[in-house]
């Protein structure tokens, strides 16, 4: 088992590492902290003083510690780079100005002060006490190895964004160079023959719109809805699943039933600035990429990369999942970067607000929403003109992993525990439109959840510490524990447990202390055991079984036993005699067919003690009514929610069993009843794990070698000498 976890939108603005690198230009930030060396009275504070707010934003900052002394900061440039241009952003509110030097490698230096004669750097007021300082090329010698800025005594500077640029001209890497624009022309098509669309926006809170004003008009979405209403003539349908302090794990967990089921035409994915630097963000949102590229309808999917008003963004890390993908990316972070390195706007023309003179420090403004509007309408129209562009099938194996791709979240009202301890319906917290979780305050109350999967997840909520948040650990079956803190956060955070192995499994909950604790939803993803096997597809709503007689298909009691199958381009098939249940997208009907195509291919949506089947053809959900299935609906009730039945087996795999669970010996057989579902674990005495298996039919038999062993079914352990 592998432990992965996430912690949502914990910002580190300097200690994320951005080097951006072009033909023919490179600029950075000083932000590749392992090349700044600040020494003496140098340290790094965070603007949280309201004035700051007003000034410059929320953004990590230096100034000078003890005003009895100098400091100094020192930033070493790569090598083999020749600097061309050293900005200093800073911020004073006497206007005094800094010393800017550089050096070789010989440790020869070269200082710049205001009044000597070899020169000084340009002077730019930007109003409100900003300054910026332009150290031109004719002022650093081609040997230059490393750039000191100087903070006087007595000095009220404050050090805020520093850039270094090389090289001469400008050529803007091309993320699209490899990218298949078929779902794009197919989109465009669309639209220019008259045909309303959906489009639907996925991200934290920048997708959601903070800071433009106003958001619900103005965020990036609603702007891009009004250049296709305005240049289509056509109306837009449009859905902002934008939600602030999440990632793309919560994205994966959300999209099915907040956005995908509505089956929209473009999808624009936005996570750069809150997924982190842990590899389990690559492998979440690859998955996120995958699910909505897979979805029904073929949508164009995007990649957006935004950047925060501290220039952070994770462009560098997902950009190769979205090319390798071939889907387009939009960099609205190289847009903004490139014009500002050009002098030909300033980050608060993107981030200034009406009541933020300095902006957030993170948000984008208006102005920069109607930017990124732009962008993306622009990529679309380029995505237009590309040639000989072929409909691809399915995407490439994964990059990094897509063991996330089929994680669905669980409420309190999908999956009920088999032990609840004191645990009680959570949510009251904050809403994140997943429904209600659970919590406690109780030690050593312990939640237990039979989940069916071999990836589980637990989201759960961090709180300021006068709020007595504590700790709780989480396990699966007989794996380690891991201890997850509760306290010190006001965001949620997310543990991912994968290698868990197909089949059922136990994951437990269990609080550490007498102090309050919140699980936002459980996740379960990763290949299950309903999809390969035989088995009857019952409804929720009346227990009938979806049948097949003279090649009808309806509900009756008996049922028709189903060989489920797991496609390789991530679908589930079902397969009775050579024939495949199958959806004409024009009646929305079952029918069957000899063929395994669009058409008899479903996605499976986990919902705990149940699943509801949505159809690839038309991507609507099976539903029943008067005895009848169709896949006929977009909306999720009792009449869409099936139960996996084993064949033979009078109960579901998901239902706890009447029967007692029997394992006995006889010679060298193991011979098992009444387990059907669950999964048997075979030990010698030290403890060493000797045998694994799902259990498939009601009387299993198992044969071993002469031994003495530790045999566990489910929760029952039992001891032989065989």
């Amino acid at each position: 088992m592998k432990v992965n976890i996430f912690k949502c939108l914990t910002l580190s603005l300097l200690l994320c590492s951005i080097q951006l690198l072009y033909a023919g230009r490179i600029y950075d930030e000083f932000e590749d902290t392992y090349k700044i060396t600040w020494i003496g009275n140098s340290k790094l504070i965070s603007g949280t003083t309201d004035d700051w707010a007003q000034r410059a934003g929320d953004i990590y900052r230096l100034k000078i510690d003890d005003p009895s002394n100098y400091s100094f900061l020192v930033y070493e440039l790569p090598e083999n780079e020749i600097a061309h241009e050293v900005i200093v952003d800073y911020y004073s509110p006497t206007g005094l100005r800094p010393t800017l030097a550089v050096k070789n490698s010989a440790g020869e230096e070269t200082k710049y002060v205001e009044g000597w004669d070899n020169g000084y750097p340009e002077i730019t007021d930007k109003g409100h006490g900003l300054y910026r300082c332009t150290l031109k090329d004719n002022l650093i010698p081609e040997d230059a190895t490393q750039v000191v800025i100087y903070l006087d005594a007595q000095s009220d500077i404050e050090l805020l964004r520093n850039i270094v640029y090389y090289g001469d001209g400008y050529q803007a890497k091309n993320y699209n160079e490899k990218t298949n624009y078929y779902r794009v022309q197919k989109l465009l098509e669309k639209a220019e023959s008259g045909n309303d669309i959906t489009i639907g926006v996925i991200g934290g809170s920048m997708t959601a719109g903070a800071n433009a004003e106003p958001m619900e008009t103005n965020c990036y979405g609603a702007r891009l809805k009004a250049w296709f209403e305005s240049t289509f003539g056509i109306d837009v349908n449009f859905i902002n699943i934008g939600i602030g302090s999440t990632n793309s794990y919560f994205g994966c967990i959300r999209a099915e039933e907040k956005l995908l089921r509505f089956n929209p035409d473009l999808i624009i994915i936005e996570y750069a600035c809150n997924d982190q630097l842990e590899d389990i963000y690559l492998d979440s949102y690859e998955s996120l990429i995958r699910k909505c590229w897979k979805n029904p309808g073929e949508p164009a999917v995007i990649s957006l990369m935004l950047c925060t008003q501290a220039g952070i963004s994770k462009i560098e890390r997902q950009y190769p999942i979205a090319q390798h993908c071939q889907i387009p990316i939009v960099s609205y972070n190289d847009a903004i970067k490139d014009e500002i390195i050009k002098g030909e706007k300033t980050w608060l023309d993107y981030y200034q607000t009406s009541t933020l003179i300095g902006g957030d420090g993170i948000h984008p403004n208006t102005t920069a929403h109607q930017k990124i509007a732009d962008l993306i309408a622009t990529e679309l129209l380029e995505g237009k003109k590309a040639s000989n562009i072929d409909r691809m099938v399915s995407l490439p194996a994964p990059l990094y992993s897509n063991i996330l791709e089929d994680a669905f979240y669980l409420n309190e009202t999908d999956i009920t525990p088999i032990q609840t301890g004191v645990w009680t319906a959570g949510g009251s917290i904050w809403d994140f439109g997943t429904g209600k979780g659970w919590r406690s305050e109780i030690v050593n109350s312990e939640l237990q959840f039979k989940i069916n999967g071999d990836v589980a997840a637990v989201t759960y909520w961090k709180r300021p510490a006068n709020e007595n948040f504590g700790k709780a650990q989480i396990w699966v079956d007989d794996n380690p524990a891991v201890v997850i803190d509760g306290s010190n956060g006001e965001h949620i955070d997310q543990i991912v447990l994968t290698d868990l192995g197909i089949g059922e499994h136990i994951l437990h909950i269990k609080l550490l202390e007498n102090k309050k604790f919140e699980i936002v939803c459980i996740a379960v993803s990763g290949e299950r055991s309903y999809w390969n096997g035989r088995y009857y597809l019952e409804n929720v709503a009346n227990n009938l079984r979806l049948t097949i007689s003279d090649n009808d298909i309806t509900m009756n009691p008996n049922g028709t036993g189903f060989n489920v199958s797991h496609t390789d381009d991530g679908y589930i098939a079902f397969n009775e005699n050579n024939s495949y249940l199958s959806v004409n997208a024009a009646t929305d009907a079952l029918e069957l067919s000899s063929n395994l195509d669009t058409a008899s291919k479903f996605l499976y949506i986990d919902k705990g003690e149940k699943a509801a089947i949505r159809a690839l053809a038309n991507g609507k959900y099976l539903s029943q009514k008067d005895n009848i299935i169709t896949a006929s609906t977009s909306d999720i009730a009792d009449n869409e929610y099936f139960l996996f039945k084993n064949e033979g087996d009078p109960t579901t795999i998901n239902e706890l069993r009447n029967n007692e669970i029997d394992c006995s010996v006889v010679s060298n057989q193991i011979i098992i009843k009444n387990a059907i579902g669950e999964q048997i674990n075979i030990f010698d005495l030290s403890g060493k794990l000797l045998y694994r298996q799902n259990i498939s039919t009601d009387n299993e038999n198992i044969y071993f070698n002469n031994g003495n062993y530790l045999i566990q079914i489910g929760d029952k352990t039992f001891k032989f000498n065989i």
